[in-house]
């Protein structure tokens, strides 16, 4: 099974503070041959985007035919972790497009200071 650009349902619980919690959509960012290496992978959770709310730059808004979900999500650099294969349940979406592949990417460096 092919893990990275994939969004898969994940069981978060139990968590501490401000963590994203519940089972909810997370995307794998970790590089394939790492995933196929190790028990665990680096993902960062999604969101739903409601109406109103603001994108900050350490963050992407997914739409429908960006991710393959049904609804408008914000990837959220800022939640990202690293977990075992076991929370992962059934895949759910995936990112295609190299452009916002790499909108994820930079959300992900300028959120670890690596720009």
């Amino acid at each position: 099974m092919n893990y990275q650009w994939n969004i898969f349902w994940a069981d978060l619980n139990p968590i501490k503070g401000s963590e994203q919690a519940g089972i909810r959509p997370v995307l794998v960012i970790s590089e394939e041959a790492v995933n196929q290496a190790l028990p665990i992978v680096t993902i960062i959770c999604l969101t739903s985007h409601k109406q109103g709310r603001k994108v900050y730059p350490i963050e992407v808004l997914l739409e429908p035919n960006d991710s393959h979900l049904p609804n408008s999500s914000i990837v959220m650099a800022h939640q990202i972790r690293s977990i075992s294969k076991e929370r992962l349940n059934d895949k759910c979406g995936f990112i295609q497009s190299e452009e916002v592949k790499e909108k994820i990417r930079q959300a992900v460096k300028l959120y670890l200071d690596l720009l």
